[in-house]
């Protein structure tokens, strides 16, 4: 009966539930990757936002450290003068 059923062949012998199984897991895999790829790209975004602040921070202590050496070296020459 149902092969006289145009379209349908006989329905006894097809299995849709692997393919279904292997499809989903294909698409669970992805999604992972995307996961992963996502908290990555969260991770180093981070990690360049620490650096940079950091660049920045040792940038500010090298600009106090140079005017710091500059006032000294203006009191140095002072005390010579006199």
């Amino acid at each position: 009966m149902g092969s006289s059923v145009k379209g349908f062949g006989d329905l006894t012998t097809q299995t849709s539930t692997p393919k279904s199984v292997e499809e989903v897991t294909t698409e669970v895999m992805k999604a992972n990757k995307a996961v992963v790829l996502f908290q990555t790209m969260a991770i180093v975004s981070l990690n360049m936002r620490n650096l940079t602040l950091e660049v920045n921070i040792l940038k500010k202590k090298l600009v106090i450290g140079e005017m710091d050496k500059a006032m000294l070296q203006e009191e140095l020459d002072k005390e010579r003068n006199f």
